[in-house]
């Protein structure tokens, strides 16, 4: 069983917005391969169609209004086109964030059906340090992901 492609969207010094960067760090760590996606929604899309993974785990962080850890499939889009031209004329193609890039891959017809998001809420939005949440999300999503990748026999957690 081969182990799903683990990449994570985030943003260097602002705050909770890092703690995918962190978390990534501490997988490659251990030993595993971890993809950046902090490209900007085209190039990262690009890459994914350029390794068409099976199945994917994306790491991120979000501002969307309650202090949580998310976990969640990325809803169908209904029409790719128009998509795409919204995508084109916000010149969000070139953001990082995870919504531009899920309305990238989707319209370019690149995630895998099997993806999964694992999301934190940002309380702190600037500087080097985690806010006390964004540690303990952190270590939820840590915790959430080794328990996801205890299910592959080529995953070590030592």
């Amino acid at each position: 069983m081969k182990i799903p492609v683990i990449a994570f969207l985030g943003y260097l010094y602002q705050g909770d917005y890092s703690i995918p960067i962190k978390l990534a760090d501490e997988l490659k760590a251990k030993g595993l391969d971890v993809l950046d996606l902090s490209l900007g929604a085209m190039k990262a899309a690009d890459i994914l169609r350029i390794l068409s993974p099976n199945k994917l785990i994306i790491l991120t962080a979000d501002k969307k209004g309650k202090k949580e850890l998310r976990i969640y499939k990325p809803d169908d889009i209904e029409n790719k086109i128009s998509t795409w031209i919204d995508v084109i004329s916000s010149m969000s193609a070139y953001y990082m964030d995870i919504n531009s890039f899920l309305k990238v891959a989707k319209s370019l017809d690149v995630l895998p059906e099997d993806t999964t998001i694992i999301e934190c809420e940002v309380e702190l939005d600037e500087g080097i340090q985690l806010s006390e949440w964004g540690k303990e999300c952190l270590e939820l999503m840590k915790k959430k992901i080794i328990e996801y990748l205890g299910d592959y026999p080529t995953f070590s957690q030592g």
